[in-house]
């Protein structure tokens, strides 16, 4: 996630409590961008915003060199407990691991956008339609929107980026 220093402390805590599930599941972490948001096309989350949104809660993280993505499930009460002991000035625990799906030039099959999605089909035939916004907010802790404007124009400016190598790759 794009680091923003007005934040509010809430806002940071949440940040940093999905960042620490991120870390977690993914070699390396500290080279990706990464933002939140939900696979429409995923099983659905049995709680929050992922549920309301019909989907499976990701983070996504994603970097030019080597140039790939990386969707990382998330267990969104893992985080909020994390989140709550970070609040009340405690040390939290680990963070759960997670396996992430890594998106790169040997496996992706096609990728589209269009308004507030973004598809990606890999070569397996999996299919995952990101849902991205530059709010959200988790049903958990309503008090606290999630602000990432600068984390999705940054991801659409590298699914750009992602694009251009694919198509100079074909070209070749």
């Amino acid at each position: 996630m794009v680091i923003v220093t007005e934040r509010s402390e809430p806002e940071q805590h949440l940040v940093d409590a999905l960042r620490a599930s991120f870390d977690a599941s993914v070699m390396n972490f500290g080279s990706y961008n990464i933002l939140c948001t939900v696979d429409r096309l995923g099983d659905p989350a049995r709680s929050g915003a992922a549920r309301a949104w019909g989907g499976s809660l990701l983070l996504v993280g994603y970097r030019r060199e080597p140039v790939e993505i990386v969707l990382c499930p998330v267990d969104l009460d893992d985080a909020l407990d994390r989140v709550h002991a970070l609040r009340q000035g405690e040390e939290p625990g680990p963070a759960a691991a997670a396996i992430p799906t890594l998106v790169n030039l040997t496996n992706l099959a096609g990728m589209a956008s269009e308004d507030n999605f973004v598809e990606l089909t890999l070569s397996t035939g999996r299919r995952m339609k990101l849902d991205l916004h530059e709010q959200v907010r988790f049903d958990e802790f309503p008090e606290v929107e999630l602000h990432q404007r600068r984390d999705v124009n940054d991801f659409y400016d590298f699914i750009d980026y992602f694009m251009d190598i694919v198509e100079r790759m074909n070209a070749a």
